[in-house]
């Protein structure tokens, strides 16, 4: 893993997240803005964390990637994918997501209407469900809490 790859990412600021949008061009910037306003009205509380260095930006219910968040977005040239950390265990009878991996699921979006689709509210609202359920979970067995927001 390099060295760029272990830079702490930056929690709920405004500053670096302007960074990232600053740094894409005006499509992605669009889908990048209509993602994180969908993903603050299913979750007014949620925990930003970004990664200008990765071209990322995870959200949760915490600032700990491995045990607090539910979902991220993952920006390329021409689209961002929406992914879910816990995508495979999501109720998703329509086949929105793609991935075959034991975990991930993502959506590639690619035109920021994409963000008014119902089922990636739900979709997310499930994914933010499960991870609460997952911490209280922990929280009740003494179980360490994994994942730090680097």
């Amino acid at each position: 893993m390099a060295d760029d790859d272990k830079r702490p990412g930056a929690i709920n600021d405004a500053a670096v997240f302007g960074e990232l949008l600053d740094s894409s061009g005006p499509a992605v910037r669009a889908i990048i803005e209509a993602l994180d306003s969908l993903v603050r009205r299913v979750d007014p509380d949620v925990v930003q964390v970004v990664w200008p260095h990765q071209r990322t930006v995870g959200y949760g219910v915490g600032p700990k990637k491995s045990s607090e968040h539910y979902c991220y977005l993952a920006v390329y040239g021409g689209h961002v994918n929406l992914g879910f950390n816990e995508g495979a265990a999501l109720d998703d009878p329509e086949h929105v997501l793609g991935g075959s991996g034991a975990r991930f699921r993502s959506v590639k979006v690619a035109d920021p209407a994409q963000a008014d689709d119902a089922r990636l509210v739900d979709l997310l609202r499930q994914a933010r469900a499960l991870r609460l359920a997952a911490r209280a979970s922990d929280a009740s067995t003494g179980a360490p809490d994994a994942g730090t927001a680097s």
